[in-house]
């Protein structure tokens, strides 16, 4: 689904009306090579790094000023700062006014980040004007950080160890911003802070939206809440439930998670009226080359709607990445591979090849139409036999609003 990344209309917002401001989105546009800017500015993932040091160079062979923000320049510093004339680390809301200040000065310095994590509510408001006009999607903010810290994850680095809340009502005139268009919450964790989350999702029922979001299974148990997302217009939630293996879950800190009680959380999310979309890593240390058809399996017989599949990679600034890097099994130099798509480490129990080809099963297979069938036919024969007294959309329906790529398989089966 088409959609602008938040970071770019954040520092729209952040910027003063006298500055002039283009927002370019590759997915749309071409980068205007030929125009004159006193700084360009890139947000950058760690997968795109090498792609973004290419567009940066070719502005600055023209004298023109770069700056890189995001993950890649705050966690792999070292390896961008060479690359541009400034670096944004970590949170932009608090120094944006000084980078454009010092650039107004000519005194651009090569390094900023903040002193201190922002208040939430001093996010700006956005304008649905700074969206790109081709978006079929709307992100919004409610909170910020996780409640977590796993091994793997690198979000508490980037935004600190404090879980934080935006107020409501910035919540609320935020999303009637953009009314009548789906919502995407890009929040880490949505649901990270259940009294929280119940008053947002009460406040949001009148405006009767659509939106999707990320949560922790775990908190399908708090049928109370899992109502209230339905209510509000959940359609989707996207969980990390990475392994099956308790023994992997607990080795990277995920202690939350109990697989033993992955399926009743999955069933009590469907009943709510809520599809799942669910996330899955390979590469952890008990995985052996069975792990990739397991996971099918479990899909399959939980009637998991969506699924992203991907190869478990070390982030820097995570524990992960330290405890590889010790062990020298890190082999991977290339950064265009460190998107979950590609082996970048030596597994304990299967080979890196093993890894790649056991991705590429799972995802062809989990999206052929003989899985589609399978696990359509679990929901709807569930979806048969429930009672529906809550008024919520059912989730069949909500499947077949979620993803046309399953429209084929609705007509045929």
């Amino acid at each position: 689904m088409n959609t602008t990344p938040l970071a770019l209309p954040t520092l729209r917002a952040l910027t003063p009306d006298d500055v002039e401001v283009k927002i370019v989105d590759e997915n749309y546009e071409d980068i205007p090579y030929d125009e004159k800017w006193d700084l360009v500015g890139i947000t950058v993932m760690i997968h795109v790094s090498p792609a973004a040091i290419e567009i940066a160079k070719k502005f600055r062979q023209q004298g023109i000023k770069v700056a890189f923000g995001g993950f890649f320049p705050t966690l792999w510093y070292g390896d961008a700062r060479d690359h541009v004339d400034t670096v944004v680390a970590g949170e932009a809301e608090y120094i944006w006014k000084d980078v454009i200040r010092d650039l107004n000065k000519n005194q651009l310095k090569p390094y900023y980040r903040a002193g201190q994590l922002i208040d939430l509510k001093d996010i700006p408001f956005i304008k649905k004007e700074f969206f790109a006009e081709q978006s079929e999607a709307y992100h919004v903010e409610s909170t910020r950080g996780c409640p977590y810290n796993c091994d793997f994850c690198a979000v508490t680095n980037f935004y600190g160890a404090k879980f934080r809340h935006r107020p409501i009502d910035h919540v609320v005139r935020q999303l009637e911003e953009f009314k009548g268009e789906s919502i995407f919450f890009v929040d880490d964790n949505i649901m990270g802070n259940p009294k929280y989350t119940r008053e947002l999702f009460k406040a949001i029922i009148p405006l009767k939206i659509k939106w999707s979001a990320q949560y922790s299974l775990n908190h399908a148990e708090d049928q109370e809440l899992m109502e209230l997302a339905a209510e509000s217009g959940c359609q989707f939630l996207f969980t990390g439930i990475e392994s099956l293996s308790l023994e992997n879950l607990q080795s990277v800190n995920k202690k939350w998670a109990k697989p033993e009680k992955f399926k009743e959380w999955i069933e009590k999310t469907h009943d709510a009226g809520i599809a799942v979309y669910g996330s899955f890593m390979f590469g952890f240390e008990d995985d052996g080359p069975d792990v990739f058809k397991k996971t099918l399996d479990f899909c399959e017989e939980n009637a998991i709607e969506l699924a992203l599949f991907s190869a478990l990679f070390p982030i820097k600034g995570s524990k992960f990445y330290q405890k590889l890097e010790a062990e020298n099994r890190i082999f991977e130099t290339d950064y265009t591979k460190f998107n979950g798509q590609y082996s970048t480490f030596h597994p304990k129990k299967m080979t890196s090849a093993q890894l790649d080809d056991g991705l590429r099963w799972i995802w062809k297979y989990f999206y052929s139409k003989k899985s589609i069938k399978t696990r359509l036919a679990r929901l709807l024969q569930k979806e048969n036999q429930k009672t529906d007294t809550t008024g919520y959309p059912s989730t069949a329906e909500v499947l077949r609003a979620l993803n046309m790529a399953y429209k084929v398989a609705v007509e045929d089966f």
